[in-house]
């Protein structure tokens, strides 16, 4: 909701704005009019996105949240809006006699009718538009070698929407046939309890009623199976200056090893964290498109991930130094964890097959610390594996 409020807030700068556009309908009377008052029917003449101020293309579909404008004639002294059967609320409704702008509610219909019904004190019309209607978004764990008894973050969006956790709920978590407690609810997440008895290589079953029917999801849990990097690879490496191997506190929710990068590295260098081999397995090999290469990291609070273009946290599969992967988590927005651990899912084709495809075998792996500035770091890297994708 505060993400609607804040649209909304938006929207009222802008409206000023667009009043000066979409110069088709508007018109001036000798006398002043402050185009408050409408004397008629409403009229609905098309929909533009509020971003579109000359309403230059109209819109037939919209999704949850989207800022609309709706043009016409008499859309003043308005009463109801309806997107399907879901009513907006009229708090967030800013209507003059040609323009009206809202969000399209962010609500499940029952009865989906691809109609607008726009209701004033002289009448009600009806338009045809659709609202696209989402599933549940599922992209994980937030940290995924959480310790059994641990709440975590479920990441995505849409759960509540979906009838997950509360007094009415119809959807199911499950791990192993035990259904999880869903300790908090928001948009964006979900927080479930991992059982105390929880075994790693675990797979959650996530079943909803979606749009279509229901719907079944998988997601995984501590998966050691497909570790590539594991402990004895860390012991025994020789680490460069200001790369260190450390033992994790595990009831501090700490991996129970992991590398550490701290200080400072200067631009343009070429630093090895991770120079090894791994066994690529022949299933691997012949359809990567089906894997992940995922692992977990942390920033301290003071050192998110930096903006670093191509360059930055580099992974190179076999040995082809041009066979190279730039992760660059803060290439929209800053990405940090707040010296809490994450778990990150690359689509393995894309991160180890660039120049070159994986065989099965024995095959170069290297992680290399390539910053595109100066950069001041508090980092820490764990649990390197390959997974593959699950439904």
């Amino acid at each position: 909701m505060d993400k609607i409020k804040n649209k909304y807030m938006y929207m009222l700068f802008m409206v000023s704005l667009a009043m000066a556009s979409c110069n088709d309908i508007v018109t001036y009377d000798d006398n002043y009019d402050d185009g408050m008052t409408s004397t008629g029917i409403p009229v609905i003449n098309a929909i533009y996105d509020s971003e579109d101020t000359e309403c230059t293309t109209p819109l037939d579909n919209a999704v949850f949240e989207q800022m609309i404008i709706i043009t016409g004639n008499n859309l003043a002294q308005v009463k109801k809006i309806m997107f399907n059967d879901v009513e907006v609320k009229l708090s967030e409704v800013y209507a003059t006699r040609e323009k009206a702008f809202m969000p399209v509610p962010r609500q499940i219909p029952e009865n989906v009718t691809n109609k607008i019904t726009y209701e004033t004190e002289f009448g009600t019309t009806t338009f045809d538009f659709t609202v696209n209607i989402p599933e549940v978004k599922v992209d994980g764990l937030y940290y995924e070698f959480c310790q059994p008894g641990d709440t975590v973050q479920m990441v995505g969006d849409y759960f509540d929407l979906y009838g997950f956790g509360g007094e009415t709920e119809t959807s199911t978590i499950k791990m192993n046939g035990q259904d999880l407690k869903v300790d908090s609810i928001s948009e964006g997440y979900l927080s479930v309890v991992i059982p105390e008895d929880a075994q790693p290589n675990s797979v959650i079953d996530i079943n909803y009623e979606g749009v279509n029917g229901n719907v079944h999801r998988q997601i995984s849990y501590m998966n050691t199976d497909g570790l590539v990097w594991n402990k004895d690879f860390v012991k025994n490496y020789s680490y460069p200056e200001k790369v260190s191997y450390v033992e994790g506190n595990v009831e501090d929710g700490e991996p129970d090893y992991y590398i550490n990068l701290r200080g400072d590295f200067s631009a343009w260098g070429w630093v090895d964290i991770i120079k090894s081999k791994i066994n690529i397995s022949s299933q691997v090999a012949a359809s990567p498109n089906d894997y992940l290469l995922k692992f977990d990291v942390f920033s301290a609070e003071n050192t998110p991930f930096y903006n670093s273009g191509d360059a930055g946290y580099r992974f190179v599969f076999n040995t082809n130094g041009d066979n190279s992967y730039a992760w660059n988590p803060s290439s929209v927005t800053s990405f940090g964890t707040y010296g809490k651990w994450c778990t990150v899912s690359l689509d393995l084709v894309s991160v180890a097959t660039k120049t070159q495809p994986l065989t099965e075998g024995e095959t170069n792996f290297e992680l290399v610390i390539h910053p595109n500035s100066n950069w001041t770091v508090d980092h820490g890297f764990a649990n390197f594996r390959i997974e593959k994708k699950l439904p």
